[in-house]
């Protein structure tokens, strides 16, 4: 019972986080900002798969995979190799809205979109401004190769750059006569003078969306509507990032508005297999693509991979339970390290999946494993404990055996559950039981699970600023793969975080320090994510990937945050059970 009275104290029963009342700015608020084909037969097949800067070219000449899970595969397993084999547990690795991007406000649409100045909205702006404060701390301890400078002269601004700038223009132009309004639609006003024509339109972008979603928080729609109108006139989805960005928020905003006035009766759903908050399920081309071009998802299973290693190094009976398999790719990985341990070589590698929809798919991934690792000569078994809901889960769905050292990965799956929390408690009370040695969390490092609308919009808009600029260095900006992500993945989240309200509102992330203070009532014990793991991050950074020095990794404590020059976007951190 004290369990349970304590959990309504961290998530309410809409998934709200309440934190003990000390902490509720601290980590929930003010430092919870911006920190944010064809079956393989025998014969060998080589795909050209235009992608990014350059082609891709993807083959597999040994193991027979289904054709887009052996692409990622066949590029993984040789960036995962061994560096030393005497070390066991160390692995080697639309144009038509631009017509209107030339209007000027009228002193009249001046006037009805302000008629009087506004009181400042304190707590957004208090946002921003730690945000401006926690840019130049997230930038302390970047262990990539990235210039650390937090001034943007000398160099081409980033995404995050001109929102940052855009939101300083905000707050000081807020506090201003209605002249203030007058300069958000002129890019030659003087405080932007320095900056290239198009840095400047693009930092009046983000300006206009800003003050489009402040007046969406004080419900003066009509206000909203136009400064959309001008908002929409510059937006472009197929163009800078800036505006790629922006046409997805505005659109998210128009739905906002009209949810808000009754006029839009359809609930915003989600793309069937894929995430909502920008994390794709299941293996088609665009998760290949977005897998092998842009570092965050290798970084991070690398990581995670080199710490399950660690900590079941002793163990010659594995099992692992992956709380959401997407597409199998990191357990080709293990495999590969374990099948060349020489003083405790593995006697038996467990896998267990949870799924709780397409089976089918999840079991076709178990068949391609199990091939892959007999392959390797280690003796494996594949599960997949299935369950409608989470809440179905149980210990005697899962096969433990005496002897077995359990492993859990949890890959950007716990989020989900936020709004859920009586699934959390479920799911965590069941892994307890059954006492695993280690377990990997990674996360979205973003509170986009604030109560407050204009302080979730800001800080939605700061994560995927981040995301979009990620996309841009790495992909072409009319690779079909981008749009795709961009409109199916990241697009959906966009709407979700900024749309909709209750229980339809489905991503909702929180930072590290929120998890923290969640499972201390599990008796969590947070573990300390070593230097080898960190290694394994650093080196497919610096190896793999030409934008690599761009992503930033720096510790937190005992975990890793993973960002974008300098702005946070996800978290790995390990745990035991006391």
């Amino acid at each position: 019972m004290a369990d349970d009275l304590y959990l309504t104290r961290v998530f309410d029963p809409q998934g709200v986080y309440k934190p003990p009342e000390d902490h509720l700015n601290e980590a929930l608020m003010t430092r919870a900002v911006f920190e944010i084909n064809k079956t393989a037969g025998a014969e060998t097949s080589t795909t050209v798969i235009r992608s990014g800067r350059h082609p891709i070219n993807v083959a597999d000449a040994s193991v027979q995979l289904s054709g887009d899970q052996e692409k990622c595969i066949s590029n993984d397993l040789m960036d995962f190799n061994i560096k030393n084999n005497k070390n066991v547990n160390t692995i080697k690795l639309d144009q038509s809205i631009l017509e209107g991007q030339n209007h000027e406000l009228s002193a009249e649409e001046i006037d009805f979109i302000n008629p009087k100045p506004s009181p400042i909205a304190t707590e957004s702006f208090r946002v921003l401004g730690n945000y401006m404060k926690g840019k130049v701390r997230s930038r302390e301890g970047v262990l990539s190769n990235q210039n650390s400078s937090s001034t943007v002269s000398g160099r081409k601004l980033s995404t995050e750059d001109i929102i940052r700038m855009a939101g300083e223009r905000f707050v000081n132009f807020s506090s201003k006569t209605l002249d203030g309004l007058t300069c958000l639609i002129h890019a030659d006003d003087s405080s932007l003078s320095s900056l290239p024509i198009e840095d400047a339109k693009m930092v009046n972008l983000a300006h206009l969306l800003l003050a489009s979603a402040e007046k969406v928080g004080y419900k003066q729609f009509d206000a909203a509507e136009k400064l959309l109108l001008h908002c929409e006139g510059m937006v472009s989805e197929l163009g800078h990032p800036v505006e790629r960005i922006a046409f997805h928020f505005s659109k998210a905003l128009r739905e906002r508005i009209k949810t808000e006035t009754g006029s839009n009766m359809d609930k915003i759903g989600n793309d069937q297999g894929r995430s909502s908050g920008g994390f794709p399920t299941g293996v088609d081309f665009t998760t290949v693509v977005l897998h092998q071009e842009v570092p965050f998802s290798k970084v991070m299973q690398f990581a995670s991979i080199q710490t399950i290693l660690d900590n079941v190094a002793m163990a010659k009976k594995i099992h692992l339970i992956d709380l959401q398999l997407r597409n199998g790719v990191q357990w080709t990985l293990l495999i590969q390290a374990l099948s060349e341990r020489e003083t405790i070589p593995v006697k038996l590698l467990k896998i267990t999946a949870i799924q709780t929809s397409d089976k089918e798919r999840v079991e076709e991934i178990g068949k391609r494993l199990q091939s892959y690792a007999e392959s390797m000569n280690i003796s494996f078994i594949f599960k997949v404990v299935s369950v409608l809901n989470m809440k179905d889960l149980k210990v005697e769905l899962f096969d433990i055996t005496h002897g077995e050292a359990v492993a859990v990965y949890s890959p950007v799956v716990l989020w989900t559950m936020i709004g859920r929390p009586e699934n959390l408690q479920i799911l965590l009370r069941v892994i307890r039981r059954l006492r695993p040695v280690i377990m990997v969390v990674m996360e979205v490092e973003a509170n986009t699970n604030s109560p407050s609308f204009v302080n979730r919009f800001i800080e939605a808009l700061f994560l995927y600023s981040a995301w979009f600029d990620s996309l841009e260095d790495c992909i072409d900006r009319d690779n079909e793969y981008r749009t795709d992500i961009e409109r199916s993945y990241f697009g959906r989240g966009i709407q979700n975080i900024v749309a909709t309200e209750g229980e339809d509102r489905t991503t909702r992330s929180v930072k590290i320090d929120v998890w923290r203070t969640f499972f201390q009532r599990f008796r969590m014990v947070e573990v300390n994510i070593n230097q080898a793991s960190l290694d394994q991050a650093n080196m497919v950074l610096k190896q793999k990937f030409s934008c690599g020095s761009s992503c930033t990794i720096h510790k937190n404590r005992k975990c890793l945050i993973v960002g974008w020059k300098g702005t946070p976007t996800n978290s790995v951190s390990a745990w035991k059970f006391e």
